[in-house]
């Protein structure tokens, strides 16, 4: 047979070639080039990341005659025998169906015996977690006191059924799902290497459905490549997996959000006539909703828009009922039935909340529950109104309270922060105090960044001391919300000031003011206790060219801010 599959025929052949692993082969080659390699590694993550293909470069690379920083040359005659798998040094055993203790005493006796034409002896052991209790046990001293010249690399997609001692006995390095951009940037290069036209669209799909496995997007690019023509196109790519492209979803969806569930039953037996595997086109459904979350968070305009207008709360309510179907269907022997009764709970569900629906906003025209709900509440309100008026409340009132209201200026939210609170620290605010932490506040922010405290350091990042006493700290926040948080989320307050007690060893209560309230709260705090000391100073009848009231006014300004930011000006 001449053709060999896009995935063998591309494996990779040293450490340069393989994708999305850097964190491991950087260290191989360095401790192989340092001539610092371990005795047993052990290699786990999922299914076609290069565990296995990892392997076989390391043991070209620690036992090639030319190599180069860690790499090898592929050219000598141990790297030629290595990679058409000749070399009888490599010993790669399938412990999934050589699982038993007999397998394991075999190597174990056979590894004492020095290589015959390499420096060491490498023994890939693949799937090892399905080794049983016993093979472990027999691989376990071989394990602890390997000869010199053996090495062992245990590959396995499930290391949590790996006994610990086993585990403490290697080095181990887990294997991350490859990202989408750097299998379609491989997937590229395959295509231009086989002078095969593609779109890019195709081969962006590919690298979704593989779900992170270059293995895996190699074969269906493959299986795409046999199916369609010279041309790979993406309806070809969706042909060969079972995919339901978001077109036609959102056609489905545009259905159900209708409550048309006789044309969305009809549009899916459409999609089986055509192929498409049920469990394929449930994950679709959670990608589609799950991308329309992203392009609403985003405000990123997408052609598919048939769930665009929901509020958020609706559409995770989506994905939790699609995601207990895709549960459920996996025990279940009529798939079909399942899939019809989910585009039955997900139209019923869009009935029962059509307050979250934003149809006004989007298309112009009222959807029929909206109007219901409205008319509701207008009945509601107008009962409501009939009843104060029987009670004799006559519209001044709420014209009165409307006219107090007015006081929070600047639109900001007068729950944000609290003036009584703010006037607690003022009170009693000195320069000794705000001095000592204004110069520790970068502490302060680089001790939250040093131990990871993320959600602290966004808080403090644009923050800065204006006032504190002995036992207060008022901290002016660039983010109104940063100011909300501050005062009524308790663990994070207390947080704060568990990072400000270490920095400057007192304990304090930690108030916020939003920045652009700053200089006006202030001003409401100073005018506020000028009103007060001259009703004391007149009570008390004490007469003297400058009145007391203004004597505290200004040098309690000055304690406040310092005297260098204190001008007192002669209105003479």
């Amino acid at each position: 047979m001449n053709y060999q599959a896009l995935y063998r025929m591309f494996r990779p052949q040293s450490f340069e070639d393989v994708v999305g692993q850097e964190h491991v082969t950087k260290t191989l080659r360095n401790a192989i080039s340092k001539e610092k390699q371990s005795h047993a590694y052990i290699f786990s993550g999922p299914r076609g990341t290069g565990k296995t293909s990892i392997a076989k470069v390391f043991a070209k690379a620690i036992n090639c005659l030319e190599r180069s920083d860690g790499e090898p040359c592929n050219e000598c005659a141990i790297c030629k025998g290595i990679t058409r798998g000749t070399n009888s040094d490599v010993i790669e055993i399938d412990a999934a169906s050589n699982n038993g203790v007999d397998e394991i005493r075999n190597i174990r006796d056979k590894v004492k015996y020095a290589p015959s034409e390499s420096k060491f002896k490498v023994y890939i052991i693949d799937e090892v977690h399905m080794l049983t209790t016993g093979a472990f046990n027999a691989l376990l001293k071989t394990l602890e006191e390997p000869p010199a010249h053996a090495i062992f690399i245990l590959a396995t997609t499930e290391p949590h059924k790996i006994p610990p001692t086993i585990i403490s006995r290697a080095q181990r390095f887990d294997f991350k799902a490859i990202s989408q951009d750097e299998i379609v940037e491989r997937l590229k290069f395959v295509a231009d290497s086989q002078e095969i036209e593609y779109d890019t669209a195709a081969l962006t799909f590919i690298a979704k459905a593989s779900e992170g496995g270059m293995r895996d997007a190699l074969s269906i690019m493959d299986q795409a490549i046999a199916f369609g023509d010279d041309h790979l196109t993406l309806e070809d790519a969706l042909n060969v997996t079972g995919s339901v492209d978001a077109k036609a979803l959102n056609k489905l969806f545009e259905e159900v959000v209708e409550g048309n569930v006789k044309s969305a039953f009809s549009t899916y037996h459409q999609f089986i006539s055509q192929g498409k595997e049920v469990n394929r086109l449930i994950n679709d459904m959670i990608y589609f909703v799950r991308d329309t979350i992203m392009n609403k968070t985003s405000n990123i305009e997408s052609e598919f828009d048939a769930l665009m207008h929901f509020e958020l709360d609706v559409l995770y309510k989506m994905i939790d009922i699609i995601n207990d179907t895709l549960v459920s269907i996996r025990f279940s022997v009529n798939q079909s039935v399942h899939f019809e009764v989910l585009l039955v709970k997900l139209a019923e569900m869009i009935k029962e909340k059509p307050e979250s629906v934003q149809t006004v906003a989007t298309t112009g025209v009222a959807a029929e529950p909206n109007n219901d709900v409205l008319l509701q509440r207008m009945e509601q309100l107008e009962s409501e109104l009939k009843s104060l008026k029987a009670n004799g409340v006559t519209t001044a009132t709420p014209v009165t309270q409307q006219t107090k209201r007015p006081s929070n200026k600047g639109g900001q939210s007068k729950n944000a922060f609290s003036m009584q609170q703010i006037a607690k620290v003022l009170d009693k605010a000195n320069k000794d105090d705000i001095k000592q932490l204004k110069d520790h506040w970068q502490e302060v922010v680089d001790h939250a960044k040093s131990n990871d405290m993320k959600s602290l350091v966004s808080l403090l990042q644009n923050s800065e001391p204006v006032a504190a006493s002995e036992t207060h700290v008022l901290i002016k926040l660039e983010e109104e919300i940063h100011c909300e948080i501050v005062n009524k989320d308790d663990e994070k307050r207390e947080n704060i000031e568990n990072v400000v007690c270490n920095i400057i060893n007192k304990t304090v209560k930690v108030v916020g003011v939003p920045a652009d309230q700053w200089m006006r709260v202030r001003s409401e705090y100073l005018q506020n206790r000028k009103n007060t000391s001259s009703d004391e100073a007149s009570n008390d009848a004490t007469v003297n060219d400058e009145s007391p009231a203004e004597v505290d006014m200004v040098q309690k300004a000055k304690d406040l801010f310092g005297e260098s930011t204190v001008n007192v000006i002669d209105d003479e």
